[in-house]
């Protein structure tokens, strides 16, 4: 990357993102998820379920996140992720949203938005909401803040910042994606059945208690914890979404993460329309 223009600003914070049963379907892009009633699976079918689930639900947490990680191993997808953290009362306290387009040549495309008076600050004081483009050799950015918006090419400070294992493994996740669905499941007490949906059959994961005396912090501070996924055939969590209650700053708040995998498989990453914009910036 050697003659790429030097830039007065410089993309790099780490995000620390802490990171008869019903199922749930994610609706669109918004975080919305609708109710859908699954069939139980049956007890006797244990060759149906996909690697790390069996008839009383995860059978093996690691097992799952390694064959989640298997279905996106050197394929392109899109990652979404939001975090929410609510005050009893419905008052907004942080949101955070990422989504990651990942090509099969890993060109990247991350939109990130923040809001909330303790929103994570990677964009500087929030509101914010940028947009990060690589193809790992030109780094671009757009970035809108205060009723500005500014466009610049910017030199990563090391090999990790800005590529797409950061965006991904970083902002986005806890870790690899095995990692992330291992942790998130861990923890919880669950039961499974099956939905059909219009890519085939899927398996409901839900868990509204905690294991006893399994759950280490920060898990054992949290309260009215439940988790949702869906997993397809193949072994894919395709979404999953964890809400609990805790206490942050001495007051309760209710945190809500979800996490989806779509167009895996079928992603693909151009230039943004405003490549050769940032690209003439030397702001």
């Amino acid at each position: 990357m050697a003659g790429r223009r030097p830039s007065r600003y410089l993309l790099v914070a780490i995000v620390v993102v802490t990171a008869g049963c019903s199922g749930f379907a994610f609706d669109g892009g918004n975080g919305r998820v609708s109710t859908v009633t699954p069939a139980p699976v049956p007890s006797d079918d244990v060759g149906a379920y996909p690697v790390g689930l069996g008839p009383g639900g995860v059978t093996s947490p690691s097992l799952l996140g390694a064959a989640h990680a298997d279905t996106l191993n050197g394929t392109s997808y899109t990652l979404e992720m939001t975090r929410t953290v609510r005050y009893a009362n419905g008052t907004l306290r942080s949101h955070l949203r990422i989504e990651v387009a990942l090509d099969a040549n890993r060109t990247h495309f991350a939109n990130v938005s923040v809001r909330g008076h303790a929103a994570p600050v990677l964009l500087g004081r929030p509101p914010a909401s940028a947009s990060f483009w690589s193809d790992g050799d030109v780094y671009l950015r757009q970035l809108t803040r205060d009723n500005r918006t500014i466009y610049n090419e910017y030199e990563p400070p090391d090999s990790y910042a800005g590529t797409w294992r950061y965006w991904v493994h970083t902002a986005a996740l806890n870790g690899r994606p095995a990692a992330d669905v291992t942790q998130t499941v861990a923890p919880f007490q669950t039961r499974v059945a099956r939905a059909e949906s219009g890519d085939g059959t899927e398996y409901v994961v839900s868990g509204d208690r905690l294991r006893r005396g399994e759950v280490g912090a920060p898990w054992s501070a949290r309260r009215n914890a439940t988790l949702a996924a869906r997993v397809t055939e193949d072994g894919l969590v395709r979404a999953y979404r964890t809400e609990y209650t805790a206490t942050t700053g001495g007051e309760r708040v209710r945190v809500t993460r979800t996490v989806r995998f779509e167009e895996v498989g079928n992603t693909t990453v151009g230039r943004p329309s405003w490549y050769d914009r940032a690209r003439s910036t030397t702001e």
